[in-house]
């Protein structure tokens, strides 16, 4: 038997389950196809995970607007952080900014990739237009009117848009045969969580080295942090097999005193990283939104912000369409949105690579023209706060 929608949407993930739950304020019907959306059900009190996010101002005002920031920040699982840190290893760039600097409260909130889907599968499950499958799907076909899913129970679900949100590796793209534009960052990155010797004291912190970017993120207990190392692969695949007081011994060597020496939390995790960037977003009867449409590297903790920025966007598009009557699932409807997301997403991954091009190495030129531009940008209060206004996305 057919279930039919006004829209499906396949992955159920950070940005799928947001915009599912930005959709239910709305007069339409939803369904989420995600065969592990479950394993969100339950969190666990005081299990750090080993994956966190830097969320931005419009992300956080995406979460207020949903009806979970309230919650989600009553949980104190939500970690603001008011001061980044930039330095390069062995050499004279640096870059500091403090958000008293500028009159705001903080720079963003680094929250546990973990925790946000709990929270919002939570709000999915108690709203009565949204239905989750946890089927995953196996064959799709986009008719005229329609889009029809097959689940791997054979159930059918009909809906009049399709939303991939199923992650880089996207099912319903390949299915559709959307073809990406793909660039190897020649890094992996490594992640997990660790405790510091000192206090992070709400600071977001960056190394730079010749071999790749150390990353701390606070979470919500003082001297724990998720640890993010991006570096060659062969380097990430002997960091990840090291024993823990050797990996403990090579952190150190490389951040110094900034955070004192550490001791891993959980297990570590390496991930390939690549610039990805799909050809097109939109089909009939189909959007490609976060991951499933592009991944950035994450030196500057932008990736899932612009799934947000995609999912806050696609909504909107929605709303003034079914206000209009006119057919949500329709490609000419749907430009628009395209045109400005993928604007958007081409001049942040254009900035990542330029950035992480230029820190690539211990060239002695890369090395000046890196010190002058990072110290210029550190000296210079107001263009300083355009960057922190772009990266909060006020």
């Amino acid at each position: 038997m057919n279930r039919q929608f006004d829209v499906a949407i396949v992955g159920g993930g950070l940005v799928g389950l947001a915009t599912a739950c930005a959709l239910s304020h709305y007069d339409l019907t939803i369904a989420i196809v995600d065969s592990k959306i479950e394993q969100y059900q339950h969190l666990v009190a005081d299990n750090l995970g080993v994956r966190a996010s830097a969320i931005n101002g419009a992300s956080q005002r995406y979460f207020a607007q949903i009806g979970i920031w309230d919650q989600l920040y009553a949980s104190n699982r939500v970690q603001e952080f008011i001061e980044i840190g930039v330095w390069e290893k062995n050499g004279q760039a640096h870059l500091s900014a403090h958000a008293s600097d500028y009159g705001y409260p903080n720079l963003g909130y680094i929250i546990e990739n973990h925790v946000m889907c709990h929270y919002l599968y939570q709000y999915a499950k108690a709203c009565p237009n949204i239905a989750i499958y946890t089927h995953e799907a196996v064959a799709s076909v986009f008719e005229q009117d329609n889009a029809l899913l097959t689940l791997a129970d054979n159930s059918v679900i009909q809906a009049k848009l399709v939303v991939g949100a199923d992650g880089a590796h996207s099912w319903i793209r390949k299915q559709e045969k959307i073809s990406l534009i793909e660039r190897d960052y020649l890094h992996h990155a490594l992640i997990t969580t660790v405790e510091t010797e000192y206090p992070h004291q709400l600071c977001a912190r960056q190394i730079f080295y010749p071999n790749g970017i150390v990353a701390f993120l606070p979470l919500w207990q003082s001297n724990k942090s998720c640890l993010v190392w991006s570096t060659k692969p062969e380097n990430a695949e002997m960091l990840k097999s090291m024993q823990e007081s050797v990996f403990a011994d090579e952190l150190f060597r490389l951040t110094g005193d900034k955070v004192g020496r550490c001791q891993l939390v959980n297990p570590r995790m390496i991930f390939p990283l690549r610039a990805r960037f799909a050809k097109q977003f939109i089909k009939h009867r189909l959007v490609l939104i976060g991951d499933a449409a592009h991944t950035i590297h994450p030196l500057a903790g932008q990736g899932v912000n612009l799934g947000f920025q995609d999912s806050a966007l696609l909504v909107s598009t929605i709303k003034q369409l079914q206000d209009a009557r006119q057919d949500i699932g329709l490609v000419a409807n749907l430009k628009a949105f395209q045109f400005k997301r993928r604007k958007d997403t081409l001049i942040m991954l254009t900035a990542m690579r330029t950035i992480q091009d230029m820190f690539n190495g211990d060239n002695l030129l890369k090395k000046a023209l890196r010190t002058v531009g990072m110290n210029a940008i550190d000296n210079c209060l107001p263009l300083k706060k355009q960057l922190i206004k772009y990266a909060m996305h006020i």
